[in-house]
């Protein structure tokens, strides 16, 4: 199922606390190998919260900040709509179905790590993981309509991150800042 990207976002501050529960638990239980992707199935094509343009924007946001990604979406998105409270029904509906996941297959883990199955099966999540984080921001990339600008500072970023491997607070404080900087010189301009 592909979003409309013409449909308008529910209107802030008009979504429940049982609609932002229920959406967050979802999000949390379908979150495997990466949430972005759930997180955009439920808040843009499902519940229409947002619209693409919007998600990306405030997923580009979250991922500068320190923490979670979606843990800074979750607080954004439910104290846009229901304040402190909204914020903090958001956080643990995301967080309590995996956590009780995570629980169990540690117990199961910690029993037959020794196996060398179970080590194999670990090192093909590993690749799985790798391939699902390539796919996100492929799915990502369809909801913007990228400047050469924009395209610059992506390129620029992952040549830093990626190639040079510098640590990510460098790249947050030098390139955040410049591509921050252009974008509004742009927006001036127009």
């Amino acid at each position: 199922m592909t979003a409309d990207p013409t449909h308008t976002a529910t209107p802030v501050g008009k979504i429940s606390l049982l609609d932002l529960f229920t959406g967050f638990l979802m999000i949390g239980l379908m979150g495997f190998g990466g949430i972005a992707v759930s997180a955009q199935y439920v808040i843009v094509e499902r519940r229409k919260w947002l619209t693409s343009k919007e998600f990306v924007e405030l997923f580009g946001v979250c991922s500068i900040l320190p923490g979670g990604n979606f843990l800074n979406a979750s607080v954004m998105i439910g104290d846009r709509n229901q304040g402190p409270l909204g914020s903090v029904t958001c956080v643990g509906a995301l967080l309590v179905a995996p956590l009780l996941i995570l629980l169990g297959i540690a117990m199961v883990y910690d029993k037959y790590s020794y196996l060398p199955d179970v080590r194999a099966a670990t090192a093909g999540g590993a690749a799985a993981a790798a391939g699902l984080i390539f796919g996100t921001g492929a799915r990502l990339a369809k909801g913007i309509s990228p400047s050469i600008a924009s395209l610059v500072a992506g390129m620029a970023t992952f040549g830093v991150v990626g190639v040079a491997r510098w640590p990510m607070w460098v790249v947050v404080v030098c390139v955040a800042p410049l591509a921050i900087g252009w974008a509004l010189y742009n927006g001036r301009r127009a």
